[in-house]
């Protein structure tokens, strides 16, 4: 029985942690990673949490609740949200900044809150905002990084800062002469 317990603790840490772990990573990913699925094109704010444990349990019975957490491909995690242990997000969701994910989320959503709900589709919330105008284009070295795990250097990213600052300003000269 020892031996097999053994075999067991060496497979999962042979085995690694989710492959996509770390990619496009501005988030804190629990102790227990071999338990967090991470799905490709991946990307997270800074201050986000992944959880597969809750240790508020082990005071009242001496046990830690362990559950597998599966995160979509495609999916974005905005700064300081939480996905709690064993929730299932679907490709291509958007989680909104300080949202704490207590129940799954079907694919294709954008939740937020605490607890997250579910306050419209990805695509409505493309469609909102390229009606107020609010999409600016990302230079074509980081478009290609994003969702990668390889960073922008300090020049992609100057570049594209002043990509975006000229767009806003563009727009923004364009509304002062429409008015």
């Amino acid at each position: 029985m020892r031996i097999i317990k053994l075999l067991k603790s060496l497979y999962r840490i042979s085995k690694g942690p989710s492959p996509n772990y770390n990619k496009g990573m501005n988030s804190s990913v629990d102790a227990l990673s071999d338990l967090v699925e991470i799905g490709e094109g991946f990307i997270s704010a800074p201050g986000s949490i992944i959880l597969s444990h809750d240790a508020s349990t082990i005071t009242h019975t001496g046990k830690s609740r362990v559950e597998r957490t599966i995160v979509g491909k495609n999916v974005f995690l905005g700064a300081n949200a939480v996905i709690l242990p064993g929730i299932n997000v679907g490709d291509g969701s958007i989680i909104g900044a300080g949202a704490v994910v207590t129940k799954d989320i079907p694919a294709g959503m954008v939740v937020g809150g605490n607890p997250a709900k579910v306050l419209t589709s990805v695509e409505n919330y493309m469609k909102k905002c390229e009606e107020r105008d609010v999409l600016y284009n990302v230079t074509e070295d980081v478009l290609k990084k994003h969702g990668t795990g390889v960073r922008a250097t300090p020049e992609e990213t100057k570049a594209l800062l002043d990509s975006i600052y000229k767009q806003f300003d563009e727009k923004e000269s364009k509304k002062d002469i429409d008015e």
